[in-house]
């Protein structure tokens, strides 16, 4: 779904070019000023509509890349969470201690903090020229933590060897280094999105200067009550 912020932009590159349109039907326009010319109104507009559509690509790629991660970390059968989990059912399984040896509370105790922290699913939102500062973002990282603390327990447990080779201390490590791996993909993700919206910004801003200036050239050129001039207010 267009956001409403993706359909403003739209409406404003649209209106541009309308007014563009307009421009070349007042065959004695004559700004001063090249640059709000047809013709350089016109190269600024397909600037402008190229970068809406990188924004798009950007924003796609990024979503894909957040898509795939929360998969890593959430997943019922695969995710952290549930490879931390298993890691913990098999300390009490071979434990003398069972549920009371201080291994199995501490991974416990580490689980029951993954499940508390909210990750987000989308990206966030950035359609001004400040770079994105996201909350989530630190509770990727929070939960990724996590699960290297867990790590760090299993490694000092003797003759930790479970059966379900998903949860080894070598296959477990593999599986957080393609998770932070993948937080890595996602920032650099990010700020191509960001900056891909700073150059977007940088372009509407220089279009409505144009547009500011497009009506000024008519009010000198006809004045403010011709129809050249009132015909181009609505643009």
């Amino acid at each position: 779904m267009v956001s409403t912020s993706e359909r403003t932009f739209g409406q404003r590159y649209t209106k541009g070019r309308d007014l563009v349109e307009y421009l070349k039907l007042v065959t004695t326009y004559a700004p001063t000023e090249t640059a709000i010319q047809p013709a350089n109104l016109t190269t600024l507009l397909n600037s402008i509509d190229a970068a809406n559509s990188e924004v798009g690509a950007a924003k796609s790629t990024l979503q894909t890349e957040r898509d795939e991660r929360i998969v890593m970390f959430k997943n019922s059968t695969t995710g952290l969470i549930t490879r931390c989990a298993q890691i913990r059912d098999y300390i009490a399984s071979f434990h003398t201690q069972g549920k009371k040896a201080l291994d199995f509370k501490k991974v416990q105790k580490i689980v029951m903090l993954m499940r508390g922290i909210r990750l987000s699913k989308k990206p966030p939102v950035k359609e001004g020229g400040k770079k994105s500062v996201s909350t989530s973002e630190r509770s990727y990282g929070s939960m990724l933590q996590a699960g290297k603390d867990v790590l760090e327990v299993i490694k000092t447990i003797a003759g930790y060897a479970p059966s379900n080779t998903e949860i080894t201390v070598a296959n477990f490590t593999t599986m957080l280094a393609a998770i932070d791996a993948k937080n890595s993909s996602v920032a650099a993700m990010q700020e191509t999105y960001d900056n891909k919206v700073e150059t977007r910004a940088s372009l509407y801003n220089d279009l409505s200067g144009r547009i500011t200036k497009v009506k000024a050239a008519l009010a000198s050129q006809y004045g403010k009550q011709s129809n050249e001039y009132k015909d181009s207010v609505k643009y």
